[in-house]
């Protein structure tokens, strides 16, 4: 049964979990690859991790990248490919590739594919340098690898408006930003994904921030968040009126569940956000959803599954029917465990890798 919440943007429907990925039955687990593309009318390339289950508990990026297509809007799914790239770097013991981000822009799908070392057990930092992998086929083939921009950190959310892909990369070799260089900088390309270049330095709130999204308005103004990890409650945002070359510091707004591995998405007239809840919990627990009017300020939002820990990471897939029909396909990491005290070294970061789909009414 679908689960509705009455937000500040209208009556939300969230929809039953359905299994994507059973990484459990296949004795895998599935952390933190979740981009999705649409890149012809119902048709997605949505991509997911194939990791190990056992290291740093199932917790890790420690396999490769996959991914399936959908034709009827993510009712049902194809076989599963391999991403060659990430799988090439596994094997050839260089890096561990996930693909948190991609888009497409004139018919080229861009990954962004962001490198760790190996040799750290949570194998999710330091970050490298990350990389970029395009395809001109829909995912059939892909190009050889370059270098997204000279910085280590990680690519947080990727946008397209108009032809120009913006891109968000909180430049950081560790996960939470604790120096003064450790900096959100905002990338542009207008070559459909061939070249990147710097457009500027996000003026938000970054010391003891980490995770980030970005969001067009309808007025043409873009939007930058950043989760504070410190304060778990706290949201930064930050507005910019020119496309991303300056920017306005907004005061942080307070989200009463908290949020971690935030993800926002425009749906119908209103925004959604989908994350871990923070709920005083030192890494957060439960499914955490709010809604929003304009982007900017935010409901008090529905807590789901309240004691899951170690999961909830996620991208939502904007969706819109031939009916006029939009919808939110939200992919989500899941743990395997339903009781969090039956937690192990060896368990406590599996998790498979679900699906729902949310709409206004």
């Amino acid at each position: 049964m679908e689960t509705i919440f009455n937000g500040i943007a209208g009556k939300l429907h969230i929809g039953e979990p359905e299994l994507y990925i059973d990484n459990e039955a296949r004795r895998r687990s599935g952390h933190m690859t979740h981009a999705m593309v649409e890149y012809e009318p119902g048709k997605i390339i949505d991509f997911n991790s194939n990791c190990s289950p056992i290291r740093c508990g199932g917790h890790s990026a420690f396999g490769w990248v996959e991914y399936r297509y959908s034709e009827d809007y993510g009712r049902t799914w194809s076989e599963s490919y391999d991403l060659p790239y990430s799988r090439k770097e596994f094997f050839d013991g260089n890096h561990t590739i996930s693909v948190e981000k991609a888009v497409i822009c004139g018919g080229i799908i861009t990954a962004f594919a962001l490198r760790n070392t190996q040799f750290n057990a949570i194998c999710c930092e330091p970050w490298a340098s990350q990389m970029v992998v395009q395809s001109h086929d829909f995912g059939k083939t892909w190009t050889e690898p370059f270098e997204f921009s000279p910085w280590e950190g990680r690519i947080y959310d990727a946008v397209v408006r108009d032809g120009v892909i913006y891109v968000l990369q909180l430049c950081n070799p560790e996960h939470v930003a604790t120096k003064p260089e450790h900096l959100y900088r905002l990338f542009v390309s207008d070559d459909c994904g061939k070249s990147f270049h710097l457009e500027s330095v996000v003026d938000i709130e970054t010391i003891g921030h980490a995770y980030g999204a970005l969001q067009f308005r309808p007025d043409g103004s873009l939007v930058a968040y950043a989760n504070d990890i410190w304060n778990g409650y706290l949201l930064a945002e930050s507005v910019s009126d020119d496309l991303g070359r300056s920017w306005r510091r907004l005061p942080s707004v307070r989200l009463k569940e908290g949020i971690r591995n935030i993800q926002i998405s425009r749906l119908g007239d209103g925004y959604v956000i989908h994350g871990r809840a923070f709920r005083d919990s030192k890494f957060g627990k439960g499914q955490a959803i709010y809604t929003s009017k304009d982007g900017l300020n935010w409901d008090d939002g529905i807590l789901l599954e309240p004691e899951k820990v170690c999961c909830y990471y996620s991208n939502m897939l904007p969706l819109k029917h031939p009916d006029g029909k939009e919808e939110l396909l939200l992919q989500y990491s899941d743990s395997v465990l339903d009781d969090p005290d039956t937690a192990n070294e060896t368990n406590w970061g599996h998790v498979n890798v679900m699906h729902r789909f949310l709409h206004f009414e």
